[in-house]
């Protein structure tokens, strides 16, 4: 596949007309502009355009402070690469395939080094693994985990570092840092590169006497190194696996490097050097059987069908690519699931997330970020008499849920009358803005409730009400706010014959007002949630319309939406709503109100349900 075709697919963005960093503020900026809705966003006014940005960097930098970590001002002194050993030519160190035939050891040994701009931070070498069944061709390497300790120690503000790839032909190709342990580390490079990937599967034969010899390859000079070696007998307190060189020779360039046993077989990969406070500098390595199982682990030769639900592996990390530290904050901030490796250097996207639009976008006056999207519909506000679209946006909020900084739920309200003489202004909101996020039968009560009503006025909330069974809340305010016209739903309005309706939202984000158009439908068949008394429309909404009103042309409430990701739009209606607030208790739950979880997607990354054949390696027999 082209760069050119991937492009036009949505994909992977190959191009190398602009320079390695802009690339990265590019996806960046693509990925960014997505959390805010389905369109992209970018105002075309001068004015509205700074406001914008300077809006968006004001919340990049609150969420940094809170989520991220210091930066040094820029990185350490350049690293110098030292050969060991002896250079070994092609064909000059062989393995056994099979019994009449062998392959040459430098014809997959590569070189992986850290850059920031054309400085080299750090160097060491890398042994090529199996493709795995992802629909984009890849090529991984592993590697010691010290060359992640070196990213995380050089990153700067700047967050420019890069990693390259030095491969057997000498040409040299992008690498991109993914998961790593304390021990090991895999960097992905695009495209099936002409190196032979090893066999997980193989049992090396035992050390004999200890002999050994270790591999590696110079990123400079391109030169594959060996050097022999013997095991470390092992003294109380010190590393396991531990070897120790014949000449003495120490270099980092050895890390990440084949363990060559005394039939050439691999034996193990060279992890870090062990000073142990003696004479002697020694290396610790990682036994191939044990390297296999950690490989196998990391769950990336054979990944699940999609992202839904993805999370890493026990003991598990992944790194923060260079130039993505900003979204991974806010990320986090928003309680979105951290991205897969590579998920967000290809330019996946984030699905099911609570600033996706829908409908027809309405800002509020005085809105100072220029024109909104123009939403996947037309047309709907203008149904409605001009005096309604004024109460709506009176009467319609946005709500959302922290446990500390980290944003739990974020949905629609309708602010309306409660109380004797319908004094009392409260919220009517889902009750999925306090579930658990573990356990959605009970209520978190460790939760904090912001309200927003644009274009400024914010308070906190105090939930006053439950009723898991209709997913219902009611919510006070801890403040009054101003210029507001709370829907009274307890008082019947005229009989409407018409099937029409409006299903509105709030953005969660700006506060701009959301409205899609549809139509009642008989019965609630295909429907996802786990209760009788829901009815659906047609109206097409996203989550950010959870708890929100739908109503009729004329302005009279019809019921309260929710969002199940079936295309259509459940909502409880106005007459059961008002018999559960008559009732101020609540009763435990048997009822489910599933709302899709986000996650990530990137068709070329996910598993491809064609290939289902065992992918490994060269056999080392």
């Amino acid at each position: 596949m082209t760069a050119k075709t991937t492009r036009n697919k949505g994909g992977t963005d190959y191009t190398r007309g602009v320079s390695r960093e802009q690339r990265a503020i590019n996806r960046r900026n693509r990925l960014e502009s997505s959390l805010l809705s389905s369109q992209s966003y970018l105002p075309s006014d001068h004015a509205a355009y700074k406001a914008y940005h300077n809006f968006e960097d004001n919340l990049s930098a609150i969420a940094v402070q809170r989520f991220g970590e210091p930066f040094r001002e820029g990185s350490i002194v350049a690293f110098e690469e030292k050969s060991f050993g002896g250079i070994i030519k092609p064909g000059q160190l062989t393995y056994p395939v099979s019994t009449d035939y062998a392959e040459d050891v430098s014809s997959w040994v590569v070189a992986i080094a850290l850059f920031d701009g054309d400085k080299m931070l750090f160097a060491c070498s890398g042994i090529p693994i199996p493709h795995g069944r992802t629909r984009q061709r890849l090529t991984r390497f592993v590697t010691s985990a010290h060359l992640v300790t070196q990213f995380n120690q050089n990153r700067n503000k700047d967050d420019k570092l890069r990693v390259a790839v030095r491969l057997p032909d000498n040409t040299a190709t992008d690498g991109f840092l993914g998961l790593y342990d304390k021990d090991i580390a895999v960097v992905t490079c695009l495209d099936f590169l002409e190196v032979c990937p090893i066999d997980l599967d193989h049992k090396a034969k035992p050390f004999p006497g200890g002999c050994l010899k270790a591999a590696g390859r110079a990123f400079n000079s391109g030169s594959l190194m060996a050097m022999r070696g013997s095991l470390y007998q092992k003294r109380p307190l010190e590393p396991r696996n531990t070897w120790v060189s014949d000449s003495q020779d120490i270099s980092k360039a050895v890390l990440g490097g084949p363990l060559l046993g005394w039939d050439n077989n691999i034996v193990g990969m060279s992890l870090d050097i062990y000073d142990s406070g003696d004479a002697n500098l020694r290396y610790t390595f990682l036994p191939m059987d044990i390297l296999c199982k950690c490989l196998k682990h990391f769950q990336i030769l054979n990944p699940k069908k999609d992202f839904r639900g993805y999370a890493l592996p026990r003991d598990v990390l992944s790194v923060v690519p260079s130039g993505f530290m900003q979204t991974i904050c806010r990320l986090k901030s928003h309680g979105y699931p951290i991205p897969p490796p590579l998920v967000l250097e290809f330019n996946g996207r984030l699905l099911n997330h609570f600033e996706e639009c829908f409908g027809e976008l309405l800002p509020w006056k005085g809105f100072p970020y220029g024109d909104p999207p123009g939403g996947s519909e037309k047309c709907v506000w203008n149904q409605l008499p001009k005096e309604v679209v004024t109460d709506v946006s009176r009467r319609v909020v946005s709500l959302a849920s922290f446990n500390g900084y980290v944003r739990s739920f974020a949905c629609t309200s309708l602010l309306i009358k409660l109380g004797s003489n319908a004094k009392q202004t409260v919220i009517l909101t889902s009750a999925s803005l306090v579930r658990d996020c573990c356990n959605e039968d009970i209520i978190d009560d460790s939760l904090t409730i912001e309200v927003f009503l644009p274009p400024n006025q914010r308070a906190g909330g105090t939930l006053e009400f439950y009723n898991l069974d209709y997913n219902i809340a009611i919510v006070s305010l801890k403040k009054n706010f101003n210029a507001i016209c709370p829907d009274d739903i307890f008082t019947e309005s005229a009989k409407n014959s018409s099937k029409k309706v409006i299903a509105i939202g709030r953005d969660a984000k700006f506060g701009i007002l959301m409205a899609a158009s549809g139509e009642m439908k008989c019965g609630n068949r295909g429907c996802k949630l786990d209760c009788k008394d829901v009815q659906l429309s047609t109206c097409k909404i996203k989550k950010a319309g959870i708890g929100g009103p739908l109503i009729n042309l004329n302005g009279s409430f019809v019921g309260m939406n929710f969002y199940d990701g079936s295309g259509v739009t459940p909502f409880l209606p106005r007459h059961k709503i008002v018999k559960v607030l008559s009732q101020v208790n609540s009763l435990p739950s048997e009822c489910r109100w599933p709302v899709p979880k986000p996650y990530w997607y990137h068709s070329e990354l996910q598993a491809n349900v064609h290939a289902l054949g065992k992918h490994i390696g060269r056999r080392l027999n």
